[in-house]
């Protein structure tokens, strides 16, 4: 009997030896064969095995946990706690037989598309600083812009219209009304800013400007029907500040001035009195682009008369009135458009009137003051040259300043350096593996 029970168990225990014996052959053969494939395919192979593995280890892990279920009454912590340390187990014996690390590896950083030059995997070309430049340009270059010349110098022929009128009653003190309609100027014109060639700071915008306009083949026709030789000229010159703010440059200026209108005198006939005001000038004015080629100019001022005009057979001769006194007020509007290169055309109205107050006594006549008005048309060609930071009409963008470029520079270098380091943690990542 005992003989009949020692060989039941040895049949009994042969198959699990076997089963065990050749379980522990085919881990001993995957080893090399795990090796050969390399790493990621022994991840592969080491995945599939832990998939399969509870499912051939759940028929004795769960009858062990059923005996335990019916022996305790179905502690289910205790299944979950037993199977997850069964699990950590098996992770930590895959470790020990791929020689692998569970720790995570940074993901090496995709390269953006628009700075790859391409499909073939070649390092990707650094942002240029022109690119950095230009982003800069127009932050930097905003409210400085297109209305900024350093020079604008124009030619071209006028039309004079004038009107002298007497607040009492002329005629009776022996005075004559004058009305010119129009007598032809040719004018001169211009702005200059030096130090626009050379920078695009404050002082750029400190310049001279002025205008001479002379007038020609005009005669004033008297009460007897004679012509008589008249002569008119005028000119103003003086220092301008341009406020550039974008589109709408504002500015201020003074200027010293002198206008002259001169007919020649007959005796016993209605006399009228030659003048030349001598002025100061202070104004207000502005310039609006309206595009790179068109700008629309315009100003206000106010003529501080300091002498309407001395001398023989002017205002304020024994002659007329000696106490003769002015002052006067003028406003211009113009419109200027580039039409190619640095050649333009501008087109304005000048208007500017002056205020006599005579102030008579009994050794003169009996005029209290008097209305001196002109109004002058005109157009012209112009030539305009930009001035460093300009663009009115230009092609030209301006330039980013040197710590602008400095710091584009300086960026770029950081980003190669970066993505330099970048690849290199990604090549590294890939050898670990």
């Amino acid at each position: 009997m005992k003989s009949l029970l020692g060989a039941l168990v040895v049949a009994v225990a042969l198959p699990s030896l076997g089963g065990d014996a050749s379980a522990a052959t085919k881990m001993d053969e995957a080893g090399p064969l795990m090796a050969k494939a390399g790493p990621r395919h022994a991840v592969t192979l080491a995945k599939a095995k832990k998939r399969k593995r509870p499912a051939s280890s759940g028929g004795g892990a769960g009858s062990k946990a059923n005996t335990g279920d019916d022996s305790s009454g179905g502690d289910d912590d205790a299944d979950k706690s037993a199977s997850a340390s069964s699990d950590s187990s098996d992770e930590a014996k895959e470790d020990a037989v791929l020689g692998t690390s569970k720790k995570k590896k940074a993901p090496a950083p995709v390269a953006d598309d628009s700075e790859s030059s391409g499909g073939g995997g070649g390092d990707s070309p650094p942002k240029s600083v022109e690119s950095v430049s230009a982003k800069a340009s127009p932050e930097e270059g905003s409210g400085e812009g297109s209305p900024a010349s350093a020079l604008e110098l124009g030619l071209g022929a006028k039309a004079m219209f004038r009107q002298l009128a007497w607040t009492s009653d002329g005629r009776a003190a022996g005075l004559g009304p004058y009305n010119l309609t129009p007598g032809p100027e040719t004018g001169l014109w211009f702005e200059f800013y030096p130090a626009a060639f050379g920078t695009s700071g404050f002082a750029s915008n400190v310049g001279l400007f002025g205008h001479f306009n002379y007038g020609f083949g005009v005669a004033t026709t008297l009460a007897n029907g004679a012509n008589m030789q008249t002569t008119f000229h005028d000119y103003l010159a003086g220092l301008k500040v341009r406020i550039p703010s974008g589109t709408f440059t504002p500015n201020v200026s003074i200027s010293y001035g002198q206008q002259a209108f001169e007919i020649a005198q007959q005796q016993n006939m209605l006399d009228l009195p030659k003048l030349a005001y001598q002025f100061i000038r202070p104004a207000a004015g502005a310039r609006i682009m309206f595009a790179p080629e068109i700008a629309l100019d315009a100003a206000l001022g106010y003529l501080l008369v300091l002498d309407p005009g001395s001398g023989a057979d002017f205002i304020k001769s024994s002659r007329f009135f000696p106490k003769a006194t002015s002052y006067g007020i003028d406003a211009t509007v113009s419109l200027a458009v580039r039409l190619t290169g640095a050649v333009g055309a501008r087109a304005g109205v000048d208007f500017r009137q002056y205020g006599l107050a005579l102030h008579p006594d009994s050794t003169t006549r009996a005029v209290a003051g008097a209305v001196d008005r002109y109004i002058v048309a005109w157009a012209g060609l112009e030539v305009v040259l930009d001035g460093q930071g300009a663009g009115a009409g230009g092609d030209d963008e301006p330039k980013p300043s040197k710590r602008r470029r400095r710091h584009a520079e300086t960026k770029s270098d950081d980003e190669d350096s970066s993505s330099s380091s970048d690849e290199s943690s990604s090549s590294k990542s890939s050898d670990e593996e």
